[in-house]
C-alpha cells in the first residue's frame, strides 16, 4: 500500500494478496455445504429432496420420484443396457432401499454417528463375511486383527467416500462401497 498526495494506492501484489486470502477464506466456509443437505422425510427416489435443482441426471433420464432400488437395476445393474461406471454411495443405496434417516439415528432433531451395532442389526456380520469370502488378497470382514468385530464406519461411510482402513498398514486392491 502506497500514499501519493492524499490519496491510497494499492500495489498489485498486496490486492492479489488480499483476493487470494479472500478466496481461501470463501472456500473454508462453504466445504461443510459442499455437500447436498440430506432431508429426512425424502421418498427413495426423490432425489431432489437433496439435491435440489442440481442436474443428477440427464433430460432424457426417467423420473425416479417414484423409484425404489430394484426400479433402479432395470437398466443399471451390472451387464445392463446403461451399466453404472462406478458403486453408489452407501447412503444412496439405503435411500432407495427406504431406509430413512430416523432408521438408523433415532427420531433427533441433529443425528450424530451410530454405532456399531446400529449396523449389525440389518447387516449380519457373518454373512458379510460370507459375501466377501472371495476378495483377495485378504476378506476385509475376517480380520486377523478383528475378527468380525471391526467397526463398520471405518471403512464404511454413510456421508462421505468410504475407504480403505487396511490400507494404513497394508497395500491391498479392493474398493469399499
Amino acid at each position: 500500500m502506497t500514499h501519493k498526495h492524499g490519496t491510497i494506492r494499492f500495489s498489485p501484489g498486496w490486492l492479489l494478496a488480499v483476493a487470494l486470502a479472500f478466496g481461501v477464506f470463501m472456500v473454508c466456509i462453504g466445504t461443510p455445504y459442499a455437500a447436498p443437505k440430506q432431508t429426512a422425510s425424502a421418498k427413495a427416489g426423490d432425489c431432489a429432496a437433496c439435491h435440489g435443482q442440481e442436474k443428477v441426471f440427464s433430460p432424457s433420464h426417467a423420473d425416479t420420484k417414484a423409484m425404489a432400488y430394484k426400479d433402479c437395476l432395470g437398466c443399471h445393474a451390472k451387464g445392463g443396457p446403461q451399466m453404472l461406471q462406478g458403486k453408489l454411495p452407501g447412503s444412496h443405496l439405503h435411500q432407495l432401499r427406504g431406509v430413512t434417516c430416523e432408521k438408523c439415528h433415532g427420531k433427533v432433531a441433529k443425528p450424530e454417528a451410530v454405532d456399531v451395532n446400529q449396523c449389525l442389526k440389518c447387516h449380519n456380520a457373518d454373512k458379510l463375511a460370507e459375501k466377501t469370502s472371495k476378495v483377495k488378497p485378504e476378506n476385509p470382514h475376517t480380520s486377523p486383527h478383528y475378527g468380525t468385530s471391526l467397526d463398520c464406519t471405518l471403512c464404511h461411510r454413510q456421508h462421505a467416500k468410504s475407504e480403505n482402513y487396511c490400507n494404513q498398514c497394508h497395500k491391498f486392491n479392493f474398493v469399499v462401497p
